[in-house]
């Protein structure tokens, strides 16, 4: 027990026999305890540091014992100040803590309202931390068609966790993910367990939004490796918000596909609309989910369709026919 004290085993077992048996010698003590005369007076030594052993005025070279409650006392106040002071500096680290805290938050923050994040796996961690804190609703735009096998675990574990909250999940994919095994898999879990899930034929940018309170967006929808912003100000929450219902409403049930009566599908019509704003094959593709080569191959088939030499032409007679 004094230990604390900074007494050892075999020091303490010194000092006890000092008190008890004080007409003892180094040597009576050594045989006592059953160690070396030398392991005694090293003990001696460490009890003198301590000051709960001081040289004898009256028998020079012989140590005398301090009166345990005058010793031990100065040892309990020494320690209790350590230990203040310890305290002290736990509380000084703490704040040291809770400063550096702020400066990464505030180094991450923008204007106060949006938060930039570097990175996919600092955007996972932050999508992660947002839905786990998502009371009411989780809405998902996740553009590009078949999404990789990471990216769907990662959702998979995200929308279960919020649908055992009785959180609501919606999300919205292109029709294309359809095509891809684990993405149609992965929505069809979604509908299973609860969720709604419905495809366009146009997925304007991948977004997340929380409770109404918080959106996800990347910082260059062209490279999402680059990372995100986390958007908080009301108005461009409620803007993002508006822009999902849109599309939600213009979106077709994901275990379901509309028979369709006109003559252009909706997937084509948004490929006219891409053709009508300039875009490039390679924009176009992004824009459907589909590679280069599928893109120009509907294309080549619209125009068919059509009967158009070219693009222009194909923008004029699709025009004229009510198809834009």
């Amino acid at each position: 027990m004094l230990e604390v004290l900074g007494l050892d085993e075999q020091t303490s077992g010194v000092y006890e026999a000092l008190i008890t048996q004080q007409g003892w010698k180094a040597s009576d003590i050594a045989a006592h305890l059953g160690v070396g005369q030398s392991d005694v007076r090293e003990a001696l030594d460490r009890l003198a540091r301590l000051s709960l052993v001081r040289p004898s005025e009256e028998q020079p070279g012989q140590l005398r014992l301090v009166n345990p409650s005058i010793g031990l006392s100065a040892l309990l106040a020494r320690q209790e100040a350590e230990l203040t002071e310890q305290h002290a500096r736990f509380a000084r680290t703490r704040e040291e803590a809770a400063r550096l805290t702020s400066q990464w938050s505030a180094a991450h923050a923008l204007n106060g309202s949006v938060e930039r994040l570097e990175g996919l796996d600092e955007v996972g961690r932050r999508v992660e931390e947002l839905a786990a804190q998502a009371e009411t609703e989780v809405l998902s735009f996740l553009p590009g068609g078949a999404q990789s096998l990471s990216a769907l675990a990662a959702l998979r574990q995200r929308d279960e966790r919020c649908l055992a909250r009785g959180v609501r999940v919606r999300a919205v994919l292109l029709h294309s993910a359809r095509n891809d095994r684990p993405t149609r898999e992965y929505a069809d879990w979604l509908l299973e367990a609860g969720a709604d899930v419905r495809v366009c034929p146009s997925v304007p940018i991948r977004l997340v939004l929380c409770d109404g309170q918080s959106a996800v967006v990347p910082i260059d929808p062209q490279d999402e490796r680059r990372g995100a912003f986390v958007m908080a100000a009301p108005g461009v929450v409620a803007a993002l918000s508006a822009l999902f219902e849109t599309v939600w409403d213009g979106a077709e049930p994901f275990g379901e596909r509309k028979l369709q009566y006109a003559e252009v599908s909706p997937q084509e019509q948004r490929l006219l609309i891409s053709l009508r704003s300039g875009l490039t094959d390679e924009a176009i593709s992004r824009q459907l989910g589909v590679s280069v080569r599928t893109a120009r191959r509907m294309l080549a088939s619209l125009m068919e369709k059509l009967d158009a030499r070219c693009r222009f032409e194909a923008g004029y007679e699709a025009a004229r026919r009510g198809w834009l």
